[in-house]
């Protein structure tokens, strides 16, 4: 694990100050090995390297600010070594924006289990049992799709590109919905996208 006599650093990324503090207490009687270890929010500036270890916590309002981290440091950034510490829908919408299969563990377990999955994504091991594998079974287009919704286009607009009907757009937009555990209605409490400027083109280059 030690490369060339120094551990990499680990850096915490969380808006939320109670995560902050668990991480912390895991960090120092879990892995005491680890010397150096930051802890940063969205007003925090940081330059990471490819051997980083990074913790992010996207929950709450903290998500556009999570998305616009991530991206400015998305060329640089080791899958293995993210780990996304959210609820399952916050992991989906970040592995289809950033095409990546980040490590993932849910924010509701245990301070043991925590503690444990920590420890091994530190040791690059895998971190979830088959009870944890998630599978939402969303089709290519229904991703495609949803990866449009979360840019902030319309269903009118993602037709228009497309060049499906308003009707099968809708179709593919509700089963995706469906699928994730998202009430329509309310669904633009989830993609926030079309409230912030977060590179529309680059999100479009890659769902199409």
């Amino acid at each position: 694990m030690l490369l060339g006599g120094k551990m990499p650093r680990l850096i915490i990324w969380s808006e939320c100050q109670f995560t902050r503090l668990a991480l912390k207490e895991i960090v120092s009687r879990k892995l005491p090995y680890v010397t150096e270890v930051m802890f940063i929010g969205s007003d925090d500036k940081v330059n990471l390297c490819t051997r980083d270890y990074l913790i992010i916590d996207p929950s709450g309002d903290g998500f556009h600010k999570c998305y616009e981290f991530l991206n400015e440091h998305n060329s640089i950034l080791e899958p293995e070594r993210v780990l996304i510490f959210s609820s399952e829908v916050d992991m989906l919408m970040l592995d289809l924006l950033f095409k990546k299969e980040f490590k993932f563990l849910k924010k509701k377990r245990y301070l043991p289990e925590i503690s444990s999955a920590v420890e091994k994504f530190i040791q690059l091991k895998n971190l979830m049992s088959d009870e944890d594998v998630f599978n939402y079974k969303i089709t290519k287009m229904e991703e495609k799709i949803l990866v449009m919704m979360m840019s902030g286009l319309s269903v009118k607009n993602i037709s228009n590109i497309l060049k499906l009907s308003v009707k099968t757009i809708s179709v593919h937009k509700c089963n995706s919905l469906r699928k994730i555990g998202v009430d329509a209605k309310s669904s633009s409490g989830l993609f926030f996208f079309h409230k912030h400027v977060v590179g529309n083109r680059a999100v479009l280059q890659k769902s199409i």
